[in-house]
């Protein structure tokens, strides 16, 4: 009986694969004639000319469609362009070809959220002027308009527009080019990261560049051995559009910062040396390497510097703070240049420390040195207590009464 299931079992299993398959066909043919009329793909954009890699991009379109049509999370045909379609090319798996179409359903998703915002509040401020104009307006004489005080009228601050903001930060970096110390971002570690964390680096490169530009005494920041066809470089240029511009404050370069500097003033910040830097020195060219080491964490840096003979250092993070467990110690580029610039105007590692995230270190109150070596106290009861009244003394003497008229 148990091997006449096992057979009756495995019949029904080939008939239902053999039927999906049939239906499939069918389902593919309706649905690529509909994608056909649906979607304009430049085939050749995508693949180079490349036959093999044009039928892949078909039969991953369809698979696409397919994943629409069962109701998942895959953003509409209008929003995918050819870089996407690149990228779904590339992945290996249809589960990350899944959840990268997931993450561009949520994109999508937001993009439109906030047109729809934006189109809300402009429908709001045309309705207020259409009210501002239909009331009767007011005649005041400059007298009145004089001594009214108020935003729209007599005022003693002016208002800042946010192009002045950047003219004034801009002007900030403008000097730094002329008069400020010198930090070399080493670009040349696209090849050892993956894409995700390639643009996950270029995010951090934006920010480094945001967080030295607002600050007081900013460096004269270089980005060397940048490769503007690589992915990194070009998730870059998305964040700063205008970094190519000649009116620009950003300084990106091709060759080796080996072709820029003197090599005695080239000191390469990397965590996996040992020795620490005692005192910042305002006339060194601090290196600090670009790169995302979550998959990868070869020590990429030290190899590097060791291979180029440049001196070698890393901030005293264990000297001054207490790691928590299981808590990486390491930083992004923003951390590390806001660590930098404090300590250049401060020279007060504690002080400039602060940018370290605390959910990294210890509590200071429960994990602390001040109280790791305080003594433990015993408990002890108090004197106010009268133990001959407890009840379990007082049930034990009423036992050995017992006892004794018993006897």
């Amino acid at each position: 009986m148990f091997l006449i299931n096992i057979r009756f079992n495995t019949i029904f299993r080939k008939i239902n694969e053999s039927t999906c398959l049939a239906v499939s066909r069918n389902f593919n043919k309706r649905s690529c004639s509909q994608f056909n009329q649906k979607t304009e793909v430049n085939y050749d954009e995508i693949t180079n000319g490349n036959k093999e890699a044009e039928h892949k991009l078909k039969v991953l379109m369809l698979e696409a469609e397919v994943m629409r049509q069962e109701g998942k999370a895959v953003p509409d045909h209008d929003f995918l362009k050819a870089a996407h379609w690149k990228e779904v090319l590339s992945l290996p798996s249809r589960s990350s070809r899944q959840k990268y179409l997931e993450h561009l359903f949520k994109v999508s998703k937001k993009k439109e959220n906030i047109k729809a915002k934006k189109e809300e509040k402009r429908i709001a401020y045309e309705n207020f002027l259409n009210e501002k104009q239909q009331q009767p307006k007011a005649e005041e004489t400059l007298e009145e308009f004089a001594l009214k005080y108020d935003l729209q009228h007599n005022n003693m601050f002016l208002r800042f527009y946010e192009t002045t903001m950047n003219q004034m930060y801009n002007n900030r970096l403008i000097q730094a080019l002329q008069f400020g110390q010198k930090l070399v971002v080493d670009c040349g570690y696209d090849i050892n990261m993956t894409r995700r964390e390639n643009i996950n680096c270029a995010k951090q490169l934006m920010l480094l560049f945001a967080e030295n530009r607002m600050h007081d005494d900013p460096f004269d920041v270089h980005y060397c051995n940048a490769n503007k066809e690589s992915t990194l470089i070009k998730a870059f240029h998305k964040y700063i559009p205008t970094m190519y511009e000649p009116w620009f404050p950003l300084n990106i370069h091709e060759c080796s910062y080996l072709d820029m500097y003197p090599k005695n003033q080239l000191v390469y910040l990397t965590p996996h040396c040992r020795e620490e830097v005692q005192e910042f020195d305002h006339d060194a060219i601090y290196i600090i390497g670009a790169i995302v080491d979550k998959m990868n964490q070869e020590p990429l840096s030290l190899a590097k510097a060791k291979r180029e003979g440049l001196k070698m250092a890393k901030l005293p993070l264990d000297r001054y703070l207490h790691w928590g467990a299981g808590s990486g110690k390491s930083l992004t580029l923003n951390q590390m240049i806001a660590i930098l610039l404090d300590q250049k105007l401060s020279e007060n590692w504690e002080f400039s420390l602060r940018h370290v995230p605390r959910r990294k270190l210890m509590e200071s109150s429960g994990y602390g040195d001040s109280n790791r070596n305080k003594e433990i106290k015993k408990w002890t009861p108090s004197h106010k207590v009268d133990f001959d009244k407890l009840g379990y003394n007082r049930m034990k003497k009423n036992v050995n009464i017992h006892n004794i008229f018993n006897e």
